[in-house]
């Protein structure tokens, strides 16, 4: 397939009505697009057949480049047969882990959210860099949850058999350097307030501690299918929980019967800034999440283990903590030593604020992605030393 050059706001943007219905920086970069003259179509569901089949006749006009985002695996095995033929289409990846091999193979540009998808891919980056414990452990109570811890001991058993077949997946995929994009989470200040709060623990958690999924890309190794990836958050949580009381007050509604979970955004913000600190990993699998941002941008420090390729702004906004490599006796010291520094990370998180506003808002990382498809390279903003190494191999640049 030969590359061609895109224009953003010249393309076609198909995304899902699952996330739609929620999800805030999908919202945020569909208004940008639009004010951009970009167009703009939602499929509804996996089964909107109408909404298909009006699909198929406007890409059926032209050859109009089509760019896919916000679509789970689903929506995308039902977009399949459309661009089966046509090809021509970019896809966006969140979680690039469980996004069915095709769209990969067949994507004239893999634009990825979390820098951590283009290091796998240029043999910079394991895909976890810690190995989760094989057995799940507690889970969320929803179907999907039950169901991954039922089916996590068969899926390890079937591993070696996928990941032998993905092992021919990898060696029949053309490796495109620069066909790798980058489009990190986006921030709209207006959803972030900068609000008053009294500080009623010293540690908390508004994240999720469990994540499992199903390990569809052929550079996501199988035997992590339903593995928890957030096992370090789990683990950072209960060993700080082992202290609760003694002397700390830890904010976790999983533990703590008296704790309310978060039920809305203006009670995951109003948690977070309740406390001195948050709990933030990008999990095993070292990926970028918006909570990073969002809890700089509320002036409420993290806890956990820094990102190796992305966000060089949180050398001022987390405390270091490898968990994997702790016990409750000797992270207890680190935990003192974050109390001490507390006030100072706090205005380091306030000093961040409104610069993380300029660098993460939609239009500016929309030109950020537009500018890399023209041949450009990320700006050291967005990127650690090791993330800004890797983008020369990227760009096929030499170092300085």
């Amino acid at each position: 397939m030969s590359r061609q050059r895109i224009s953003l706001n010249q393309s076609l943007w198909i995304y899902g009505g699952f996330v739609d219905g929620y999800n805030r920086h999908a919202w945020a970069e569909i208004a940008a697009l639009r004010a951009r003259g970009a167009e703009c179509f939602i499929l509804k569901s996996p089964h909107d057949r109408a909404g298909l089949e009006q699909l198929r006749r406007r890409l059926g006009t032209g050859d109009t480049h089509a760019i896919l985002l916000w679509l789970h695996p689903r929506e995308l095995g039902a977009l399949r047969p459309i661009f089966q033929e046509r090809r021509n289409f970019s896809v966006v990846l969140d979680d690039w882990w469980i996004i069915p091999p095709w769209f990969l193979r067949h994507a004239e540009y893999r634009i990825f959210r979390k820098y951590s998808g283009l290091a796998v891919r240029l043999g910079q980056s394991p895909f976890v860099c810690d190995a989760p414990p094989w057995r799940v452990g507690p889970v969320p109570p929803s179907p999907y949850a039950t169901f991954a811890k039922c089916f996590r001991l068969p899926a390890l058993a079937a591993s070696p058999v996928v990941d032998g077949l993905k092992w021919f997946q990898r060696r029949g995929e053309t490796l495109r350097p620069e066909s790798l994009i980058y489009f990190p989470f986006t921030l709209e200040a207006g959803t972030l307030p900068l609000e008053p709060e009294e500080i009623q623990y010293d540690f908390g958690v508004s994240g999720s501690t469990c994540g499992l999924w199903i390990m569809r890309d052929p550079f996501a190794p199988f035997q992590y299918t339903f593995a928890n990836l957030y096992y370090d958050r789990f683990r950072l949580v209960e060993q700080i929980g082992h202290w609760e009381g003694r002397p700390y007050r830890v904010y976790n509604w999983r533990r703590n019967p008296k704790a309310i979970p978060p039920k809305s955004w203006e009670d995951y913000l109003r948690t977070t800034r309740q406390c001195r600190y948050v709990v933030s990993t990008g999990g095993l699998h070292n990926v970028a999440v918006p909570k990073y941002m969002e809890y700089a941008c509320v002036g409420t420090p993290m806890i956990g283990r820094k990102l190796p390729f992305e966000y060089p702004w949180l050398d001022d906004c987390l405390f270091p903590v490898d968990i994997m490599r702790l016990t409750p006796e000797t992270l207890k010291p680190l935990l003192d030593e974050a109390l001490a520094r507390y006030e100072q990370m706090r205005r380091n998180c306030l000093k961040w604020r409104s610069r993380l506003f300029e660098l993460y808002e939609p239009h500016r990382l929309l030109d950020l992605v537009q500018a890399q498809i023209d041949g450009q390279p990320v700006p050291p903003d967005y990127l650690t030393e090791k993330g800004i190494a890797c983008d020369r191999i990227r760009t096929g640049a030499s170092a300085p």
